[in-house]
């Protein structure tokens, strides 16, 4: 971040000078030209190191103050959203909104804390950066703008999903349903908000927004409905582009839209995906293994929600830990 840069560069200065003086009092003890052309050396960096603070002095001055704070959100989360082309959507409102949308999923976390997490503009759809910030921030890129609360939101659940499942860097056949999970957290999240926004949204006059949240959620739930097949069907038929293919997002959504009632039914199963993905990578050779491994890693209270869904998809756990 710009302040860690500056604080960085500032302590370099100052151990500039300390070394310049310390050289300085060596250069007239020995008129050693080893140590004149060191000096010049530094002297050099010193210059260059001030630029640096300067550019980064005067790039502050345009962030507003509110970008700056961490959030005040009571769960603890922080997030922070940084300037850009958001269309006219204030960075303290796109934040309170970014606030209630990661809330819904978040309060069923237990004792879990998460790093900062900067929210940057992207023209070329959101995405998490595996790329961590500085200071080891989640990077986060949203492709939205003109006040749009409903899409920032869609956006932003998505993206902390990533977050809670412990996203990482790996090859990974079943990236998929991980990709499904966050576009579920979308759809749960929004569903919740538009409740909470009824009565208590982060300004009394956004009430009215709480139709728009929901019907933005349900729109999408509604493109699946027709659809008669069930998951584990669905499953069978597509296993080989869901593995070739982990966003393709027709075949996200429908999952996603065939998980909602599991997780609306039992909102404490978020905090399963904690354990999602922190096993060795040999268990991503199948969707059978990587639902094992995460079945043995919760603990046991959450262990039958995960044989939920691995039966849904018409497979049994059966070298899966049984002490719930």
């Amino acid at each position: 971040m710009q302040f860690n840069q500056l604080n960085r560069s500032i302590a370099l200065i100052g151990l500039t000078w300390i070394l310049l003086g310390n050289c300085t009092a060596s250069l007239a003890d020995e008129g050693d030209a080893r140590l004149k052309k060191r000096i010049v050396e530094l002297e050099a960096e010193n210059r260059s190191l001030r630029k640096i603070i300067a550019g980064i002095q005067s790039t502050l001055k345009s962030v507003p103050e509110s970008t700056i704070l961490t959030s005040t959100d009571s769960s603890g989360l922080r997030i922070v959203v940084l300037p850009g082309e958001w269309g006219g959507s204030g960075l303290v409102d796109m934040r309170k909104v970014c606030e209630s949308a990661a809330r819904a999923i978040e309060a069923q976390l237990t004792d879990d804390g998460f790093a900062p997490i900067l929210v940057q503009r992207s023209k070329s759809g959101p995405i998490t950066l595996y790329r961590r910030g500085e200071g080891n921030e989640h990077i986060v890129r949203l492709d939205t703008g003109a006040r749009a609360w409903a899409q920032l939101a869609f956006q932003f659940s998505h993206e902390f999903c990533h977050i809670v499942c412990n996203y990482r860097e790996t090859r990974n056949p079943q990236l998929w349903f991980e990709e499904s999970i966050c576009e579920c957290a979308s759809l749960y999240s929004l569903r919740r908000m538009a409740d909470e926004w009824k009565t208590k949204p982060p300004y009394s006059n956004w009430k009215s927004y709480s139709a728009s949240l929901a019907d933005y959620a349900n729109d999408r739930v509604k493109n699946y409905k027709g659809r008669k097949e069930s998951i584990a069907q669905f499953y069978k038929a597509n296993k080989a582009e869901l593995e070739k293919t982990g966003t393709n997002r027709d075949l996200n959504n429908y999952v996603a839209v065939k998980l909602l009632p599991l997780f609306e039914a039992t909102p404490a199963a978020w905090q399963s995906l904690r354990y999602l993905n922190l096993g060795p990578t040999e268990e991503n050779a199948s969707f059978k293994t990587y639902l094992t491994g995460w079945h043995d890693r919760v603990p046991p209270k959450h262990r039958p929600f995960i044989r939920q869904v691995a039966a849904d998809f018409g497979l049994e756990l059966t070298n899966a830990t049984r002490t719930d």
